[in-house]
């Protein structure tokens, strides 16, 4: 008789577990819709960010209380408030639209396992429609088979995030009847697919969509003796690979869709940036209504007269009647050499009074202006806890290690940067994250990516206890035989780990080659001390479109901080953040003397955001959360916090990094 698995039972309530969650999601997803019907008569709008707000904070708290990580809580629960209210959206456009039909026939681009094909059976699943699927060749195609009534929808890719705006499909546009009735975003995950079994050596042609290849060129680029070949579609070039006896082409495409023709992932992230979306827009004959519980977005077409001023006269009408504008483009007119057609996305409602005024008034200011279509906007932002909320975990406790003993201690005329040119505090946007406003922002990292599962690590504890942005040195300076950093490698690394937690990403840039392929991958760059006065890498960055945090040399003065900050400012780039992080004196108590008095002097001298890095300055963790508290008493807008989950073993900077439990407890004390 063979012997019972000790696996068996525990899968087995696992089992259980996983129905009993699966019936109460089910029940919470049919309440969410009897919350929309309460909506209805009341026209209260169908998201509530502070009852949201509310409900992660007393989750989170609750979670942790259970053992429960609050990323792992606030992840979870952002999928469901996104699915609900989604859901509610999609109730209400049914009830103010009764004459669409349970079923649809949709055109799309490509045949079956396209990037369109996903999009169209992700965007009618959430409506309950059943889909009557209509691959077409090109996207004049998918206009005409609407247009003649063969179809009742096109779905057609407009933007995306790396490659931009679709030409095309802009172009194309001008000259139709048709009407945009609703939008969706697609996460575009391009990989490497092969038949089973082929290695990536025995490649020899790898099949894409023109899109495709642009959005993937850094990948293609690095491949030798490989030809690479278009297709119409995503499909098609997998059609093609899964149809080549010899095994040896490839197609790039979603894993999803290869799956449909046989074929296996090879390799994964191609695409030249870690965040690669493509927005697509749905179009029908018929216009459909949005209701007001509902956030909307109206896209118009116009044309403005050519006179100086004509453009900005006319964008002010939207300003001065509270709408906000989300995207303006330019396509030339065919038949009218250097004149423009300018596209815009809205959000506004055109039933609303507001954009009913402005469209009043734009009529009286273009010569040509045209709707193109009102409709719900799917773009569903999660709601942001504040760092307070994350750090305040009641698994702390307030005799946590943080005062151990001291580690031995390691060895127009006004320029731009002055509140002359700009008096109001300037505003940085690193993400969702804002540096220079009333918040208090800490990004925190190791001071070193040493590896994969390292800067995982660390990315969980930075984002679990409220850290806003992840920080991490991929090259670095190897004075005295040390680790130089992972390089490219480390910056791939760090940017992963980034994605995974919801963090925007921050690392340094030492060298005017690093400059553009980094800036493609973070969120934030990093001028260190030692290249303060390196006017070639601060030019280099300035023509970057990437905010960049410019630390204080050793013994350099304010004014030559800010003498720098201006030389990246006047390339272009006035996202520029300036960081504190001790100058050298004669005291040898701590590495270096963190200069306070720099940040009230600063503010006065600058508008632009100051951070303070005591990590640096102090080179012992032990001072670093009286002069973090210190900091924040002095009006800094944040810090830069170095922590790892082993400092001991770090590859350097060991007596200066904040073990986790540190890194908890310091964000608890500035933060509750």
């Amino acid at each position: 008789m063979s012997e019972r698995n000790p696996l068996e039972p525990i899968r087995k309530a696992i089992t259980e577990l996983d129905s009993e969650l699966l019936t109460l999601l089910a029940r919470r997803r049919a309440l969410s819709l009897d919350v929309a019907r309460s909506k209805e008569d009341a026209i209260k709008p169908v998201r509530d960010s502070e009852r949201e707000s509310a409900l992660l904070t007393r989750l989170v708290s609750q979670g942790r209380e259970l053992g429960l990580d609050g990323q792992y809580i606030s992840r979870l629960f952002h999928t469901i408030i996104e699915d609900s209210v989604l859901r509610q959206q999609a109730w209400f456009q049914a009830q103010n639209n009764p004459q669409q039909a349970p079923t649809t026939r949709v055109a799309y681009l490509g045949a079956k396992g396209s990037y369109s094909y996903l999009a169209a059976h992700h965007y009618f699943g959430r409506r309950d429609r059943t889909l009557v699927e209509m691959g077409m060749e090109s996207f004049d195609a998918i206009f005409q088979a609407v247009e003649q009534g063969q179809a009742d929808h096109g779905i057609l890719p407009l933007e995306n995030t790396s490659s931009g705006s679709i030409n095309e499909v802009f172009d194309r546009l001008q000259h139709t009847n048709l009407h945009i009735v609703g939008e969706t975003t697609e996460t575009i995950a391009h990989c490497l697919l092969v038949q089973p079994g082929t290695e990536l050596e025995q490649i020899r042609t790898i099949y894409a969509h023109p899109q495709v290849h642009t959005q993937c060129s850094r990948f293609l680029a690095s491949l030798s003796g490989i030809h690479q070949a278009y297709c119409a579609s995503s499909a098609e070039a997998m059609e093609k690979a899964a149809a080549d006896p010899s095994g040896s082409s490839a197609a790039i495409g979603s894993e999803r869709g290869g799956a449909l023709y046989g074929l296996t992932v090879r390799d994964t992230a191609l695409a030249n940036q870690q965040r690669n979306e493509s927005r697509f827009i749905v179009v029908a004959r018929k216009p459909v209504t949005v209701p007001p519980q509902v956030p909307a977005k109206t896209t118009l077409i116009m044309a403005t007269g050519q006179k100086p001023g004509a453009l900005v006269e006319a964008l002010l009408v939207l300003r001065d009647q509270g709408i906000n504008m989300t995207k303006l483009e330019s396509r030339p007119i065919h038949g009218n050499p250097w004149e423009e057609m300018f596209y815009l996305d809205v959000e506004a409602n055109v039933q609303s009074e507001a954009m009913r005024n402005a469209l009043s008034e734009l009529t009286r200011l273009t010569r040509f202006i045209k709707v193109l279509g009102c409709y719900p906007c799917e773009t569903i932002l999660p709601t942001e806890l504040d760092s307070t909320a994350l750090a305040n975990d009641p698994r702390l406790t307030e005799d946590a290690t943080l005062a151990t003993s001291a580690p031995a201690v390691s060895d127009g005329s006004a320029a731009l940067y002055s509140r002359e040119h700009k008096f109001d505090d300037t505003l940085v946007r690193v993400g969702k994250v804002t540096l220079g406003g009333d918040a208090f922002v800490t990004i925190a990292g190791p001071a070193a990516v040493e590896s994969e599962q390292q800067i995982q690590t660390t990315a969980h504890a930075v984002r679990e206890h409220g850290g806003a942005i992840l920080s991490g040195g991929c090259f670095l300076d190897s004075v005295g035989g040390g680790f130089a950093g992972l390089g490219q490698s480390g910056v791939d690394a760090l940017c992963l780990a980034g994605q995974r937690h919801g963090l925007p990403v921050m690392t340094e840039v030492t060298q005017v080659e690093q400059v553009s392929a980094v800036a493609a991958q973070v969120d934030l760059l990093q001028i260190g001390e030692h290249n303060m006065h390196n006017t070639a890498l601060l030019s280099e960055v300035g023509r970057s479109q990437r905010p960049v945090i410019l630390k204080r040399g050793l013994m350099a003065t304010l004014e030559e901080l800010l003498a720098a900050a201006e030389i990246i400012m006047a390339q272009g780039n006035q996202q520029v953040i300036l960081c504190e992080r001790g100058i050298r004196t004669f005291d040898s108590a701590s590495r270096h003397t963190l200069d306070l008095s720099a940040v009230p002097l600063l503010r006065g001298m600058t508008h632009l955001p100051i951070l303070i890095d005591p990590s640096q300055a102090a080179g012992r963790r032990d001072l670093i959360l009286p002069l973090a508290k210190a900091a924040k008493a002095v009006g800094a807008h944040g810090l830069l916090i170095e922590v790892h989950p082993s400092p001991e073993q770090a590859l350097r900077e060991q007596n200066q990094q904040l073990y986790v439990e540190q890194y908890a407890q310091l964000m608890k004390s500035l933060y509750c």
